[in-house]
């Protein structure tokens, strides 16, 4: 049996990644139509936002933006 103090409280806290396209914010998760698509981005938030991505939350790029950026 787990310990309940190290278990989540709320069905947020069991996400811990932001499930939008760090490019143009639109969501990328599960019955989007973005899911099957997305790439992981492996930068940290602070590296994002160093590199001025519109929407540093974002821990995936959606397809599209994948294509426009090669």
């Amino acid at each position: 049996m787990q310990n309940t103090k190290t278990m989540p409280k709320t069905k947020n806290q069991l996400k811990s990644n932001i499930e939008i396209c760090n490019e143009c914010g639109r969501g990328v998760g599960f019955g989007s139509g973005l899911f099957i698509n997305r790439i992981v981005d492996l930068g940290d938030y602070k590296t994002r936002k160093m590199m001025n991505k519109p929407f540093p939350k974002g821990e995936y790029i959606c397809r599209e933006c994948e294509e426009k950026v090669k």
